[in-house]
């Protein structure tokens, strides 16, 4: 009888041990997918970067063509702040960028003028008039 008891309380320690291991072998990697994204953090980091100042840069000329065309070349200078997005409604967990400011720089004398240009880039980038500002040069 004590070598059934013995039998029983030995099967039950392996099996905790093998659900151990077994829990150990999926963890792991896990861990180790964690430590490669972190390893990988600054080529992210300069993947998102590079994607962000091309983003901006993007935006920028854009508009800086735009508001050139109507106000005569050379007279604006174009600065554009992104963020990443916090859409939850992402499938694949990607972010996107989105303008979260402006700075124009114009060689604009009327008030009127910067005005409306403040208002037609709140209008394209759907931003409240605080988050434009458009200064003298």
């Amino acid at each position: 009888m004590e070598l059934k008891l013995k039998k029983e309380n030995i099967s039950k320690i392996i099996t905790i041990i093998l659900i151990g291991l077994l829990l150990l072998i999926v963890v792991i990697p896990m861990d180790q997918d964690k430590a490669s994204k972190s390893l990988d953090a600054d080529g992210e980091a300069g993947q998102r970067y590079d994607t962000y100042q091309e983003s901006a840069a993007y935006y920028e000329e854009k508009l800086n063509v735009i508001l050139e065309k109507s106000y005569g070349e050379g007279t604006m200078e174009v600065m554009v702040h992104l963020k990443e997005s916090s859409d939850q409604g992402d499938m694949y967990d990607e972010k996107e960028m989105q303008v979260d400011g402006v700075l124009i720089v114009a060689d604009v004398e009327d008030e009127a003028a910067r005005g409306d240009i403040a208002f037609a880039v709140c209008a394209l980038f759907d931003l409240p008039a605080h988050k434009v500002a458009v200064i003298k040069k």
